[in-house]
Formats: C-alpha cells, sequence, structure tokens
C-alpha cells in the first residue's frame, strides 16, 4: 500500500473512536515504523512486519505510557494488515519464511489504494468527527 494509505487509513478507526487527533497521529507514527526495514538495510516485510516486532515494540512502549502502548499495537498492525493485502504478503511469523496474504493487489493499485483512502473519508465524513465510544458510554447512561 501507499504511505498515503497507510496513513489515513490507520488514522481513520482511531479517530472515529476516540475524536483524538493527536492519538491518531500517534497510530500513522507507529504505523511507519514498520517501514524502518528501507533506513537500516533490512529485507523490506520481514522482521518489522511480524507479530514478535508488533509485541516487542508494544510492550516496550506500554512500560512508559499504557495508552500509547495500546496505539502502538494498532498502527503497526494496521500498517502489517494493509500490506497482507499486497501480492507480497509479509512475514508475519518471522523467523519462518512463509509470508501472509489476505489478498494479491499490487502495493500501488489504484483500485485498492483509492478505494480503501475514500472509504476513510466518507467515514470521517459520515461521523462528523464524533466519539462513537460517546455515543455508546453516553447511551448507557453509566
Amino acid at each position: 500500500m501507499l504511505k498515503k494509505t497507510h496513513a489515513i487509513a490507520t488514522f481513520t478507526p482511531v479517530f472515529i473512536l476516540t475524536s483524538n487527533p493527536e492519538l491518531s497521529l500517534y497510530a500513522v507514527l507507529f504505523g511507519l515504523i514498520s517501514d524502518l526495514d528501507y533506513i537500516v538495510g533490512l529485507k523490506h516485510r520481514t522482521v518489522t512486519h511480524s507479530f514478535l516486532f508488533m509485541s516487542l515494540v508494544s510492550i516496550s512502549v506500554a512500560y512508559f505510557n499504557p495508552t500509547l502502548g495500546v496505539i502502538a499495537f494498532y498502527g503497526i498492525g494496521m500498517h502489517i494488515l494493509l500490506d497482507m493485502l499486497t501480492k507480497s504478503g509479509v512475514q508475519f511469523y518471522w523467523p519462518m519464511k512463509k509470508r501472509v496474504r489476505l489478498a494479491k493487489f499490487s502495493f500501488d493499485s489504484v483500485v485498492a489504494n483509492y478505494v480503501l483512502i475514500a472509504g476513510c473519508v466518507v467515514a470521517l465524513w459520515v461521523t462528523k468527527g464524533d466519539s462513537i465510544l460517546d455515543h455508546i458510554v453516553g447511551g448507557l447512561k453509566l
């Protein structure tokens, strides 16, 4: 998937659930960590796209800030999930070599990327920045 698709597809669910742009941006930033493999010279979509990596980063972050630990798990997880939609897949169970694919889109597929982006824009427009969790909790009259 393209970077902009990763960003909006990661941002949208957090924002819809919380109406918190700061948490939503943290999710996007944690999602970008998965592509550090490019910078440090690792093979793409291997260790940094694995359950082990996602768990270790999230637990490390949660030690200092539990909320951000959850956001880290989500951000990295969403990045990995989106990359599972591509032909290349990811080595989710690294160090095992088997790649996991949920679909076979090209990473730069206009259809896949823009359908996801359009869906996110519509979801943000429909909710108009209202937190779904606020509506649910408010409806419970706790």
